[in-house]
């Protein structure tokens, strides 16, 4: 966890883990039901409260549209207020605005109660996955996590028809609502008892100017883009919308990027897999939202089913993309996960294209098959969003969980209003004015039957006109596969950016930096317990060491498992002989352990003092108490021989990484511009971190980054190219890396 983010309790146990990851996949599984749910249940609201077109616009709208303007707002509230209580409070909101329909009878009431769902689920949406972020600490279970997330998050989506069309079998339209209430009341209770609260310690203050200015532009941006879609026309009104969206989240990009704490840090868009990964996400749900838009409808008008059956037959899509997503980790681990996105995505592009093949004749067959591979391709959403959360630290989850968050709405909304504006344009020509004419049909009943296939089939059977119908029926199967054809060109082109974005070497199941690895050294400038200069910090508190592990309230010695009292074998002070980066701690160590240290410690010529230096370290640093140490003497002198190599690094003022078998020693310069490079340029520290590596693999002379000997006095350094600009300088002594630098020019001299 890093030292900018608190979380309480500091460690969850393994079943108090996944128990919250069940809450945040419960909630996150409401709120994307509620995505699609509603369509089903538009005809029978109309009936009973007749909306007009207008307002029956904005009871669809108003929820997507209030969730993504307020994404941003409630994600850095978040880390101010603490995620969970952000998440109850989302529970809470969408359980009671689900109750008020009760209370629902009129337009404008079902409108407001939609606006306050879409508070709600904006409080939510974000705050699940950046809390999977925060709470997951091992990069393979993260991976899973969010997997999960991705998969429930589309299953939600697919599953709303079926849910919807099995509610209003059996009750009225007021069901699509309520059905919520007892969901978020079981994931209220839940989660007050499993989610561990999670804040920023210092968020800074929190910019409500950019959260309304991003809000307003969302709002204009979206709803003129539906506009523009219903009218089928570049009307002023559209336009006006869009162009005003547009120049306020210009605005609100400026003003983030030039933000001292900014609402949210776009700086996480400099990572290419990041980019990638939002990229890949909203292609996913280009996808998803058109053809769940096109194909429900082909279900009813077309193939004749009801509400119910035509989501059952939408389940094989939802399955599929579960368990694609389940699949698509260890996949991801085998074939790269560049691979595995483009692939997926090129997999829903050839399953929408080839819907053109039945252009003639399209049946239930072929679009059975076609959303059933689309299921398999958008799988590769649980890779998009394990690539933002990887190159993510868990500092910035909440910008990046907001960002995802809003991508997902974009390619919905996108989806559904580009592709659906071009399938109406489709189906209008499909019905030649001169061909109605001939039929008998007036101006006025022509412009009706071309409004959509619903209301041509309508007049088809008023009128008695069977040939109208089948008239309507082809010019809307044209427009479904022509659409589908247009939306899969779209998405190959989506697969082919996100391909070339997403670095060869990225892993999606590795921490940010390998066992040992983290971003603090055990001494020097950058650990965990100094600020900045190397001197202790004057916030730092005592490090929380788990149960049993710091005295008990009394003043007596904790005991360990086994009821041996500990005893504090050493008070490092920032005075004396102890390092100065190390800020008091008192280490408890069993006699066992005590007595065995300093006879192991005699007879390998390691002073026992500096073996306690480092042991009381890796507490401070790690958080917890060191493996005992084993009775084997080889594992002894194994781990004894590795305090020698960092004890002389620390005295000479470098910083050290500890692995099992080796350490890498940093030189103080080069560390402090590894570290600064995690959140100025996070391309360029992922790129040394791989030449390290590739460096301890392959040896100073071979591997990638072009090796290159220096000359002179300096014939044991070696260099290898990070980019066009800067190189990495290192040697290899005792079979240990030592970095001398990490940003030095390819034109400097060393």
């Amino acid at each position: 966890m890093s030292d900018l983010v608190h979380m309480s309790p500091a460690t969850l146990s393994k079943g108090r883990l996944w128990a919250a990851l069940v809450v945040i996949l419960f909630g996150q599984f409401i709120v994307s039901i509620d995505l699609t749910v509603l369509n089903i249940a538009l005809p029978d609201l109309t009936k009973d409260l007749n909306p007009t077109s207008d307002q029956l616009l904005w009871i669809v709208d108003v929820y997507s549209l209030v969730l993504a303007g307020l994404l941003v707002a409630t994600s850095s509230l978040s880390d101010r207020f603490g995620r969970k209580r952000t998440l109850l409070a989302g529970f809470f909101l969408f359980g009671v605005g689900s109750l008020l329909v009760l209370f629902a009878n009129s337009p404008e009431f079902v409108i407001a109660i939609r606006a306050f769902l879409g508070v709600g689920g904006a409080l939510i949406m974000p705050v699940t996955v950046s809390m999977i972020r925060s709470i997951f600490q091992d990069a393979k279970e993260r991976a899973f996590a969010v997997a999960a997330w991705s998969a429930i998050g589309a299953l939600g989506m697919a599953t709303g028809p079926l849910i919807g069309g099995f509610l209003l079998e059996h009750f009225n339209w007021h069901a699509a609502f309520l059905v919520n209430v007892p969901l978020m009341a079981i994931a209220l209770g839940a989660g007050i008892f499993v989610l561990p609260e999670v804040r920023l310690k210092k968020p800074g203050s929190f910019d409500i100017l950019a959260s309304l200015i991003f809000l307003a532009g969302m709002v204009l941006f979206l709803w003129g883009i539906k506009h523009l879609a219903a009218e089928l026309a570049f009307d002023t009104q559209g336009v006006a919308a869009v162009a005003a969206g547009v120049v306020l989240l210009g605005l609100f990009i400026y003003r983030c990027l030039h933000a001292k704490t900014p609402v949210v840090d776009l700086s996480l868009f400099r990572s290419k897999p990041f980019t990638a990964g939002i990229i890949a996400t909203a292609g996913c749900m280009f996808a998803m939202a058109t053809l769940l838009y096109m194909l429900s409808q082909w279900l009813q008008l077309v193939n004749g089913d009801g509400t119910l059956e035509a989501g059952v037959k939408l389940v094989p899509m939802a399955i599929a993309s579960l368990l694609a997503s389940a699949v698509a980790t260890p996949l991801a681990m085998r074939l790269k996960p560049r691979n595995v996105v483009a692939g997926g995505l090129i997999l829903a592009a050839a399953a929408m294209m080839m819907l053109m093949f039945f252009k003639d004749d399209l049946e239930l067959l072929p679009v059975m098959i076609s959303t059933t591979l689309v299921g398999v391709g958008t799988g590769a959403l649980a890779i998009g969003a394990s690539l933002i959360m990887c190159e993510t630290p868990v500092e910035k989850a909440s910008s990046a969980g907001s960002l995802q968050e809003v991508s997902y709405d974009l390619g919905n909304v996108l989806g559904v209003a580009i592709l659906g504006s071009l399938a109406s344009i489709i189906y209008r020509s499909g019905l030649p004015t001169g061909e109605l004419r001939a039929m008998g049909l007036d101006g006025r009943t022509i412009d009706a039957a071309e409004q959509s296939l619903s209301a041509t089939s309508v007049i088809a059977h008023e009128l008695g006109l069977p040939q109208l119908l089948q008239k309507g029926i082809e010019a809307f199967n044209d427009s479904v596969v022509i659409t589908c054809f247009v939306g899969g060109v779209i998405i190959l082109v989506v697969a082919v950016v996100v391909r070339a974005l997403i670095p060869r070497d990225v892993k999606i199941t590795e921490d940010d930096e390998a066992p040992g690895d983290g971003d603090a050294p055990l001494l020097g400038d950058g650990d965990p317990s100094t600020t900045g200069d190397g001197s202790p910090s004057e916030e730092d508190e005592a490090p929380s060491l788990g149960e049993g592990d710091a005295p008990s309230h009394d003043g007596s010695a904790p005991s360990n498992e086994s009821g041996t009292p500990l005893h504090e074998a050493r008070n490092l002070l920032g005075t004396g002989d102890a390092p100065s980066a190390v800020k008091t701690v008192s280490v408890f160590v069993d006699e066992d352990t005590l007595r065995e240290m300093k006879a192991v410690c005699s007879q390998f010529g390691i002073g026992t003092d500096a073996a306690f230096r480092i042991f009381a370290n890796k507490v401070a640093r790690e958080r917890r108490i060191p493996f005992k140490l084993s009775v084997d003497p080889l594992r002894c002198e194994e781990y004894l021989n590795s305090l020698r190599r960092c004890m002389r690094a620390i005295d000479e003022g470098n910083g050290v990484q500890e692995f099992r078998k080796t350490v890498r020693i940093w030189a103080p310069q080069a560390w402090n511009d590894y570290t600064r490079m995690k959140s100025e340029d996070i391309e360029s520290r992922k790129r040394v971190k791989a030449l390290i590596r590739d460096i301890e693999k392959n040896g100073a002379s071979e591997g990638v980054g072009k090796p290159e000997q220096l000359q002179g006095d300096l014939s044991s350094l070696w260099s290898r190219r990070i980019d066009k600009r800067n190189r990495l300088v290192y040697r290899i002594a005792e079979g240990n890396v030592e970095i001398i630098s990490c940003k030095t020019h390819v034109a400097d001299r060393v």
